[in-house]
């Protein structure tokens, strides 16, 4: 058991986009990855109720305020790569849906952001992902 929660501890959550309702496009906040390791997992978590569409994806920069650029290595849940130009979600529309993406730090530049577009509608949801930190 010691050892399941050494590891745990290292576990630390990051918002890339706290519970809202949006209705326009979301240009999220940068999160430092400098400090973790390893895979990180990224969860969408999306309210039912939005009539239109909400595609979600991951972009990266060498710096916060830099250009970003998508993410392009991505892995589902259960260890499947995904074929992808961009590490995205699958596109939601008017149902609760709750995905997952896991990619390897080393996919993306130091800084992240979610980014996402919807059509015409708003949606209730939020992004937040879960790494390990180097030196916790």
């Amino acid at each position: 058991m010691a050892i399941l929660s050494t590891g745990l501890e290292k576990l630390q959550h990051f918002a890339l986009a706290p519970t809202a309702a949006r209705t326009a496009n979301l240009n999220g906040t940068a999160v430092d990855m400098n400090d973790y390791e390893g895979d990180l997992v990224v969860i969408l978590d999306v309210e039912a109720g939005g009539t239109s569409t909400l595609d979600v994806k991951i972009q990266s920069s060498d710096t916060s305020g830099g250009s970003y650029t998508d993410v392009t290595s991505v892995f589902n849940l259960d260890g499947t790569e995904q074929a992808s130009a961009a590490v995205a979600f699958a596109q939601v529309s008017t149902s609760a849906d709750k995905q997952y993406l896991v990619f390897p730090k080393g996919a993306a530049k130091r800084w992240i952001k979610a980014v996402s577009v919807t059509n015409t509608s708003t949606h209730t949801y939020s992004i937040n992902g879960v790494g390990v930190k180097k030196y916790a």
